[in-house]
């Protein structure tokens, strides 16, 4: 019984955080809910995306002139950035 539990253990620890990462429907929701239009969010809506886009190591191109276009936001949810957003 505690082989197979310390097995399960191990195969559970070593998944990937790929393996965890948000799926494109979730990340559609969120951007649906976060309020972004045609394609993009920019102000105090954008804000807190680019801080965690930064807090990411996000390319330098994503989110600057404080505008999040919606092809950067879902790249960024599926590396999981907003992962702690509600």
């Amino acid at each position: 019984m505690s082989k197979l539990f310390l097995a399960t253990t191990v195969a559970v620890l070593s998944m990937s955080s790929a393996a965890l990462a948000a799926d494109e429907a979730a990340c559609k929701a969120m951007w649906d809910k976060a309020g972004g239009k045609d394609g993009k969010m920019s102000g105090d809506m954008a804000k807190p995306y680019m801080m965690a886009m930064d807090s990411m190591k996000m390319p330098a191109s994503m989110a600057k002139d404080g505008v999040v276009m919606d092809k950067e936001f879902m790249a960024a949810c599926m590396k999981d950035a907003f992962k702690d957003m509600k």
